[in-house]
């Protein structure tokens, strides 16, 4: 069952473990990237609590300053993951503005691009994560937190749809890089949230990485072109000459439908209907009766 906290703001009904994804985005070149990167394992292994007790150790740690709106959110974060809020006490609080401001670029390193083999590693295991809508990558040219790495740093961001793993994705899309011989902190951000300045700034610079995109399910109507309809002329006794008249005069109109010019309107259109694909037979029928009963149509089950 998926735990689900009131929150606050706008993280208001969302799953706890979304929330925390979310935070950590709020945090993303301001805690270490190997910090950033170990939480969102944890995470992904549904581990809430040990996540949340990691992202705490380490602001504290750094020491990392937090704003009042993240330390609380923090708190909230705790009691609803049953965790023991004390070292949340020990965050260092800090004004806006004074956070940490990062620099991007783009180009290439040494030769080799943010974007290049992102591609290849990632169609290993798009099949498994689903609604991925788009993927960037660029370099970091600032080191971040305390236990800070070599720069320029790649960093991969992903946008995902309502139906994709926020976290899920994350994870697995950093392992894969990793595998592959690539270094990168993986920020992935969920539709219709509002991107931090870290991420803003990223943008601005990122290249966008190329992956084949799963056209949405279509489910299309198949329509044939109906057999030749030929009918043999009614032997009752109870048709008049008139009505005889008339069913050879249709048997006429529908030979000479089949045997029509293709360059010619079909008889669909000549029906009046713009779509083939919506006629109904069963309201042509209605006003084309035979001795007081309705034609029925064709049968293409040969």
């Amino acid at each position: 069952m998926t735990q689900v906290s009131p929150g606050k703001g706008s993280w208001a009904g969302v799953a706890l473990p979304v929330r925390v994804h979310d935070l950590l985005l709020v945090f993303a070149g301001r805690l270490d990237d190997d910090a950033l990167a170990d939480a969102r394992e944890l995470l992904a292994s549904a581990e809430v609590d040990r996540a949340l007790e990691l992202i705490a150790g380490c602001l504290v740690a750094g020491p990392v300053g937090v704003s009042k709106g993240e330390r609380d959110e923090l708190l909230s974060l705790f009691d609803a993951a049953n965790a023991d809020p004390a070292v949340v006490q020990r965050l260092r609080l800090v004004e806006p503005e004074l956070m940490t401001r990062h620099r991007f670029g783009a180009g290439k390193v040494d030769g080799i691009g943010a974007e290049q083999g992102v591609s290849d590693a990632i169609n290993r295991v798009l099949d498994a994560l689903p609604d991925i809508r788009a993927v960037w990558a660029v370099w970091r040219l600032t080191p971040a937190g305390a236990a800070t790495g070599a720069v320029p740093h790649r960093v991969v961001l992903i946008g995902v749809g309502p139906t994709g793993s926020a976290a899920a994705t994350a994870y697995r899309v950093e392992h894969t890089l990793r595998r592959a011989g690539l270094t990168a902190s993986v920020e992935v951000l969920r539709d219709g949230t509002e991107p931090t300045d870290y991420h803003h700034t990223a943008m601005r610079y990122a290249t966008e990485v190329q992956i084949p995109r799963t056209p949405p399910a279509v489910v299309a109507k198949v329509v044939t072109k109906p057999e030749p309809w030929v009918t043999e002329e009614p032997t009752d006794d109870s048709l008049n000459d008139q009505e005889l008249g008339l069913l050879r005069q249709l048997q006429e109109e529908l030979a000479r439908r089949e045997n029509t010019d293709p360059t010619q309107p079909d008889w669909q259109t000549e029906l009046g209907t713009a779509d083939p694909q919506s006629f109904d037979w069963h309201e042509a029928n209605s006003s084309t009766m035979v001795n007081g009963m309705p034609l029925q149509p064709p049968d293409n089950r040969n």
